[in-house]
């Protein structure tokens, strides 16, 4: 079976990608990358905006996948582009536009026989609905601009994760130190009424104490550890906010606010383990 290396949310940070990619073992041969022991790579999405060298990075993922050596899903970051493009293509960074066709052709998750990947959430009745669904269906593109459709919600969950309302009173911060009146949640914990700071994601240690309001509980479907194991990007985790969660893993250790980039090493048939969580080294780097 495969061995592949699941790479965090890059976010425009090429220099880091290539550093990763070098710890990780990869050499490169005839304009691409590859592994002397035959690893895959697969991308958990949101390769763009944010970081300095957002093209840099399409370049190399590109030239990945196309070598066969890398799969890519799409993370939300890709979709609102996908979305702005049909919309109206002029406000699209023309550096970017050559990449549209290629990153259409992306899925929206993953499932191989011993893992799963996804952006944000493997929502059961989400992934049911959008499993005969394609980037490339324009049709499908333009169903998703409304947000309550069935399809536009399903992208939502999968690609942006679950949320609870913040209410006025409560104060809530996200990485980027921007207020924010909705907090991403631990989706596959399952159906809960009230929950707290500790069932955000990452946690809230200024929310431990306050009892919040699920409105639909039911939109949570427990993950159980008896699932094959997911990994995901998206949650912008800091440093002391654990990676792995029994199955489920998030590889997204906020490249932005961090400037590390994040891999976990998946070996067929081995326990799903912290040992296995690669990260570049933050001094000296940039961007």
């Amino acid at each position: 079976m495969a061995n592949f290396d699941i790479i965090g949310d890059v976010h425009g940070h090429a220099s880091l990608l290539l550093e990763l990619l070098e710890i990780l073992g990869y050499e490169k041969n005839k304009g691409t990358f590859f592994h002397p022991l035959g690893h895959k790579i697969i991308f958990v999405g949101d390769l763009i905006n944010r970081g300095p060298d957002t093209t840099k990075v399409l370049e190399i993922v590109q030239s990945l996948h196309s070598k066969k050596q890398a799969f890519a899903v799409l993370g939300n970051h890709e979709f609102r582009l996908i979305q702005q493009f049909i919309k109206d293509p002029k406000w699209v960074d023309p550096k970017i536009k050559p990449f549209i066709p290629w990153i259409r052709s992306l899925p929206l998750f993953l499932e191989f026989r011993e893992l799963r990947v996804v952006h944000a959430a493997w929502h059961f009745s989400s992934i049911e609905k959008l499993k005969n669904q394609s980037a490339e269906d324009t049709n499908f593109i333009r169903s998703t601009f409304e947000p309550m459709s069935e399809f536009g919600q399903a992208i939502d969950i999968i690609l942006r994760g679950i949320t609870v309302p913040i209410p006025n009173e409560l104060n809530y911060f996200d990485r980027f130190g921007i207020q924010r009146k909705k907090a991403r949640i631990r989706w596959w914990e399952g159906g809960k009424n009230k929950i707290d700071g500790s069932n955000f994601f990452p946690k809230s240690k200024t929310l431990l104490t306050e009892s919040l309001t699920m409105k639909s509980p039911e939109i949570r479907q427990e993950y159980t550890h008896k699932e094959r194991p997911l990994f995901l990007g998206h949650y912008c985790l800091p440093v002391d906010e654990p990676k792995v969660i029994k199955n489920v893993v998030c590889v997204d250790g906020c490249v932005t606010c961090e400037k590390v980039l994040w891999a976990y090493q998946f070996k067929s048939g081995e326990e799903i383990s912290n040992v296995n969580l690669v990260q570049t080294q933050k001094s000296g780097l940039i961007g």
